[in-house]
Order: structure tokens, then sequence, then C-alpha cells
């Protein structure tokens, strides 16, 4: 069963056992949806309900977590859901877990695999590990990646201007 990261706790509020929660999501109306979410070992569990937000952050409540004390043990827990558990894409939209492992392809030709597809604030990157082992980092668009083939775990490169010729 594959896990999404959802999230993390990254602080406390107050003394009744709500924390801090920085999202991974966009929306926090799919939060009850996801329940329950669970730590990277899957072995804690916690039914979330969002209470408020706070500038970029959600506040969130758990079931069972009623004072300060206990909510402190989970400060820096990232939390992830069963991918089974989020609503489908609309066309022309993935969920990053589904872009990870893809095969990738310039000019229908095996380029590399995406190995990691991170989000700095700035939009999502694909981190691409090329068949020559070296590691490209490319903004995740239409225009750099053309076509995307979920079901046959690949992905079309369009390499930028400044990329063609090097050695990659």
């Amino acid at each position: 069963m594959t896990r999404i990261a959802v999230g993390k706790i990254v602080n406390v509020h107050g003394i009744k056992g709500v924390m801090k929660f920085q999202p991974a999501l966009t929306s926090a109306q799919i939060l009850s949806r996801l329940n329950p979410l669970s730590d990277k070992e899957n072995k804690k569990h916690f039914e979330m309900t969002l209470v408020g937000k706070k500038g970029a952050f959600w506040l969130v409540s758990a079931k069972g977590i009623t004072d300060r004390t206990t909510a402190e043990r989970f400060k820096g827990m990232e939390l992830f859901a069963d991918r089974e558990k989020f609503p489908e894409t609309a066309e022309g939209e993935f969920y990053c877990c589904d872009l990870m492992g893809l095969e990738v392809l310039v000019d229908s030709k095996a380029f590399g695999r995406v190995v990691n597809v991170p989000n700095y604030g700035a939009g999502v990157i694909l981190e691409i590990k090329t068949n020559s082992g070296k590691t490209l980092d490319l903004p995740f668009s239409k225009t750099i990646f053309p076509k995307v083939d979920i079901a046959n775990h690949q992905i079309e490169l369009v390499l930028p201007d400044e990329l063609k010729g090097m050695d990659t």
C-alpha cells in the first residue's frame, strides 16, 4: 500500500493538545477524508481534526491528545495517509507519489528515472537520475514534460536549450 506524506507537526499551540501542522496538502477539506494519519513507520495512528489556521499552518487536534505535554511528544513527526484515500485526479493532474520512479524518455529513448519530487515552495521539481549517473533537477511543467503516461510508467522530457549538448 502506497502512503503519501501529508504534512508535519511542527509545534504545539496552547495547553489543550492542539498542534501546529505544516501541510503538504492544498486543501484543508480533504484532511478528515484521509484519517487516520500515521507516522512514517505506520505504528502510531491519529484521527486529526482541523480546528483553525495560523498563517500557512493548520491548527489540528488529534483524538486522545488533550494536553500540551502529550502533544509536544509528536513535534517534528511527519504524517502519512494511504494513497487510496485521495480523490481521483483530473486530466493532466498528478500526485507527486505517482511521478516517482517513472522512466524518463528524451526523443523516445531512455534517459533516466524520476528519483524524487520535492516542492520547495516555488513549485514541483522532478529530480532525475540520468542513465549516465548524473542528477538533474527540473521544474515540472507542461513545456518541459509534455507527456506523462502513468499507466506505462513513463514521462517525456524536452531538454531545455541550456542542457542540450551537455554531458547529461
